[in-house]
């Protein structure tokens, strides 16, 4: 179990007092705040919060950019015994309605930026009282306006501060929502400290180390980059969204040993053009899930190492494979103090090879996500049978290497076999004037799915045609795409995942090009 002392607020408490004067949080516009400066203003803004009422049990909800505040307002409500909720930047409209009421806050502290949407959504909301905005707002909410001066300057008088053990409820994250509303995953510490401790092998760590995290505290990705940075007693790099034109300069910058290139962000650094500083930098240590297709040459053209993990929100990489990566495509080996199965729908386990579903469970409680918000329905759905249901297809081999396949709802069915978009995409995105691609299935006049590719090209030189004359020497003739459609960009969450949904609800335009309709003929 836990200890209460590795428990992110009590460790990073503690820490204030042990070395005050440490440097641990820095931001790319060059400000910086010692362990002494972060306690006292978690102190500062736990008292405001007070002052305001928030107590045990209490959800507050937090839409702010990648700043310092958006990790006092995480540690400040924790130690009142409350629950932060932060909301992804991008949500408005019934979307951000739908998380506002779910999450059940009657407090927000937001930006100013983010002002409008909700004066637009005013009328929609159910128990939202009072909106914190921490820069300057000429936006009219109906709401209790508070400035972030106001709101700090009546501190309730000697709050109760907890420390929080590790089944206490960290924070609720909710899901980026790419089908259906989003859901409010509750996580526990001790979720949070083992999505921490799964990420990378953090023992060779230490205070001489740095991890840069473009990445959003609204999303895993920031959260377990900020915690890890606390156990192993290094510096926590910030900046407000991942840029690839300054991604060298920060790491230079800061001297940042370590980060995570998840998504589409290990193609955006691949595509930069090379240049003999390539190798000259300080970055050893790099988190990429899933890895490039061939990581040797992304590991030698870098200079750093590579570690992949199998994760998601509600679980805490059970699979991960440290710094000695298995073989190709796989995602690691089972992490000590987790199971992990390959079922079919009747939660059978298939034979080794075999695509299934991926569940998990752990050992000790509350590593895994406590359910789902307001959602028992979704809860018991996803706990079916005493296991967490991932809605993830893979396979494991002999060697106990696990293979994350694709999402089971991205599957595409075609001519009688099971095709992972993800590897299509991944054989795509390695043709020639290509940058990424999205692949989905779409309904077929001859039953199950036709094949159609969205393509985002790196240069005037792209063609339809090209990109299937390459690919029909590359893969099996039933995976070759049916249609191809070329765009300047693909829908996404802000943590890099394809909006794959909002792809399939898009209508046919005159940039489809069909291979049947152009007389293509797949070569035999």
């Amino acid at each position: 179990m836990l200890d209460d002392s590795e428990v992110l607020p009590n460790l990073l408490a503690d820490r204030a007092i042990a070395t005050p004067e440490v440097i641990f949080m820095e931001h790319v516009d060059g400000s910086s705040l010692t362990y002494s400066e972060l306690d006292q203003n978690v102190l500062r803004w736990a008292g405001a919060l007070s002052a305001q009422g928030i107590g045990s049990g209490d959800t507050i909800l937090v839409m702010l950019e990648n700043r310092f505040e958006s990790t006092f307002s995480w540690l400040s409500v924790a130690r009142l015994g409350g629950i932060e909720v932060q909301i992804n930047t991008a949500y408005l409209g019934a979307i951000l309605t739908h998380v506002v009421n779910n999450s059940k806050a009657s407090l927000a502290i937001i930006e100013s930026k983010f002002a409008a949407h909700f004066a637009e959504i005013a009328s929609d909301l159910e128990y939202l009282e009072t909106v914190v905005i921490i820069d300057d707002c000429h936006v009219e909410v109906p709401f209790t306006v508070l400035s972030v001066e106001s709101f700090l300057s009546k501190p309730s008088l000697a709050p109760l501060l907890l420390r929080p053990s590790g089944h206490d409820i960290s924070c609720i994250l909710y899901t980026s929502g790419t089908t259906g509303p989003s859901k409010g995953v509750i996580i526990p510490w001790a979720h949070a400290q083992a999505s921490a401790t799964g990420c990378i092998p953090l023992d060779e760590l230490g205070p001489q180390d740095a991890w840069y995290s473009p990445f959003p505290m609204f999303h895993m990705s920031g959260k377990l980059a900020f915690y890890a940075s606390a156990i192993f007693g290094g510096r926590f790099v910030l900046r407000d969204s991942f840029k690839t034109d300054e991604f060298w300069n920060d790491i230079r910058d800061f001297n940042c040993s370590c980060t995570m290139l998840i998504g589409s962000t290990p193609a955006f650094v691949w595509n930069l053009p090379a240049n003999e500083g390539d190798r000259t930098h300080p970055l050893r240590n790099v988190l990429m899930a899933p890895t490039p297709d061939e990581p040797t040459a992304f590991m030698e053209r870098f200079n750093f190492r590579i570690a992949t993990v199998f994760n998601m929100t509600e679980i805490s990489c059970p699979i991960m494979s440290g710094w000695e990566l298995g073989p190709k495509g796989s995602a690691g080996r089972l992490r000590t103090g987790y199971e992990v199965r390959i079922v079919d729908e009747h939660d059978r386990e298939v034979p080794r090879g075999s695509l299934g579903e991926i569940i998990v469970r752990s050992d000790e409680p509350w590593v895994l996500m406590a359910g789902y918000w307001r959602n028992p329905e979704a809860t018991a759905n996803a706990w079916r049978n005493g296991w967490f249901h991932t809605g993830d297809a893979g396979m494991h081999d002999k060697d106990e290497n696990f293979y994350f396949v694709d999402r089971m709802k991205d599957a595409i069915r075609h001519r009688g076999e099971n095709i992972s978009s993800m590897e299509l995409e991944s054989v795509i995105n390695d043709a020639p004037h290509v940058l990424e691609s999205a692949a989905i299935g779409v309904p077929s006049e001859f039953g199950e799915e036709d094949i159609k590719v969205y393509v985002v090209p790196n240069s005037d030189v792209f063609s339809p045609l090209m990109l299937m004359e390459y690919l029909t020497t590359r893969i099996p003739r039933f995976m070759v795409p049916r249609y191809v459609v070329t765009v300047s960009s693909l829908p996404k969450t802000p943590t890099e995942k394809v909006r794959k949904q909002e792809l399939r609800n898009l209508a046919d335009n005159d940039q489809v090009w069909d291979s049947k309709a152009e007389g293509f003929v797949i070569p035999r």
